[in-house]
């Protein structure tokens, strides 16, 4: 470097140490001046400084959020599970409330019990219940629910019985139609494993006026299924050889009982 520029060097440092120590008026406007020039560079360089710290701290920062954010997904988790559990409990609750309700309300004695099987092969046909002749449960017992007649007990064990369910061919209930004077036979039909069966109420009047929504219900004749039991509604009216027939659609949703009614025999009154 040459010499006259080392000396001019020199004198601007001397002058820049002199601007910034000296307290004139003078010098703070000549401060204040490089200080407006300086500012600039002065942010960019705090600037840069924040973002190397940020990129030497982030890997610390990125394993401890990763941290956080898995204890808040295993958090959620168990408060999904939590909630969960809660509603059915509060649906099984519910439910029970609405069956001892219901009992209570019942003319008849009744027993508790819960569909402990079923078959794919049976499905329409026969369930197995937790209850049996140890419970005061017999032969030929009507099964209720508070929607209508499941159907009755077939061959009972000690802790359980069979229920033949209505819509088997095998299980028949004389019916009433509500709101006339016609009475026939209901019973179930021979259906697929996943198709439901509906119900036929045969043996009726060709020249019933019988209009779909009618409701079915239990005559009590026969003296197996009290009177005034929900059955199902009128789907269709058909023309048979020397009858009529009505297609009913159950009272009771078949395919998803879980707990049902038996009722004793010695508590029947028939009308």
């Amino acid at each position: 470097m040459k010499k006259i520029n080392v000396i001019a060097l020199l004198l601007f440092f001397v002058a820049l140490v002199a601007v910034f120590t000296l307290k004139t008026p003078q010098t703070r406007a000549i401060q204040t001046s490089v200080m407006n020039v300086l500012s600039p560079f002065i942010r960019m360089g705090a600037h840069a400084q924040n973002q190397v710290h940020e990129v030497v701290s982030n890997p610390v920062d990125a394993a401890r959020l990763q941290q956080e954010n898995e204890s808040l997904r295993r958090e959620m988790n168990r408060l999904m599970i939590f909630e969960q559990k809660y509603h059915m409990t509060l649906e099984e609750n519910n439910k029970f409330r609405s069956m001892l309700g219901y009992r209570q309300q019942s003319a008849f004695k009744l027993t508790a019990a819960h569909v402990l099987r079923r078959s794919a092969s049976n499905w329409w046909t026969t369930v197995i219940i937790d209850k049996g002749s140890l419970d005061g449960i017999g032969t030929d017992s009507p099964v209720i629910t508070e929607s209508g007649l499941v159907g009755k007990t077939g061959k009972v064990a000690a802790h359980t019985s069979e229920v033949i369910l209505l819509t088997d061919e095998e299980c028949r209930v004389a019916a009433r139609i509500e709101g006339t004077q016609a009475k026939g036979i209901l019973s179930g039909e021979r259906g697929g494993f996943e198709t439901r069966p509906d119900l036929r109420l045969r043996f009726l009047d060709r020249t019933l006026k019988l209009e779909p929504g009618a409701n079915i219900y239990s005559s009590g004749d026969g003296g197996v299924f009290p009177a005034g039991l929900a059955l199902g509604k009128v789907k269709a009216f058909e023309f048979k050889d020397i009858s009529g027939e009505a297609v009913v659609d159950p009272a009771v949703n078949f395919g998803l009982i879980e707990d049902v009614f038996v009722v004793h025999m010695d508590s029947l009154v028939q009308p």
